[in-house]
């Protein structure tokens, strides 16, 4: 009987029996692109709102050398394509929520139709960041949605200022907390 137990309470240890919403957002302070994550009845909402246009959507998030250029055209006429606001789901299970504001989530959210772009998002991770530099230390939280558009991997970064995102374990108090914000959801 104690190795039945033991292995019942292994079982339930390893699985996602217990799962944490993800409730977070991402807001600068003068908007321009917005994360936000809500889970509700199971499944996370996970939302990106380009306040001023794709025009002005974080489109790459590292070293640029001159061979990249093209390669970051094209990843913003796509991305461009799809909008100022992109919403997608994926199952609660999905994910994993960690300390401060960590989450890390892989799975596959239905394919869905967006300006004749066939388009799922497949894994969202956010990271915490600390640079120092002689103008001093700063906290960050890095976004990163991986989408699948067309059959082509793209990732949607963004950096924040680690006072511009709060999590919260019920998705209600988050919602308020972005109406302070003047981000509106629907």
């Amino acid at each position: 009987m104690k190795k039945i137990m033991t292995g019942v309470l292994a079982l339930l240890m390893s699985s996602n029996v217990w799962s944490t919403p993800v409730n977070m957002a991402c807001i600068t302070e003068y908007p321009t692109t917005s994360f936000v994550a809500l889970t509700e009845n199971d499944t996370i909402n996970f939302r990106l709102i380009h306040h001023n246009g794709t025009k002005y959507m974080p489109v790459w998030n590292n070293v640029i050398t001159p061979n990249d250029i093209s390669i970051i055209s094209e990843a913003a006429n796509l991305l461009g394509d799809l909008g100022p606001e992109l919403n997608f789901t994926m199952p609660e299970k999905s994910c994993e929520v960690m300390d401060g504001m960590l989450i890390n989530c892989f799975g596959s959210s239905p394919v869905v139709e967006m300006n004749g772009h066939k388009v799922s998002l497949w894994a969202v991770h956010t990271k915490e960041v600390t640079e120092t530099s002689f103008a001093g230390t700063y906290d960050y939280v890095v976004t990163s949605m991986a989408l699948d558009i067309d059959g082509k991997t793209l990732h949607v970064p963004m950096k924040y200022g680690n006072n511009e995102c709060f999590k919260d374990f019920y998705s209600q108090n988050l919602k308020n907390k972005m109406k302070v914000k003047n981000v509106f959801l629907k």
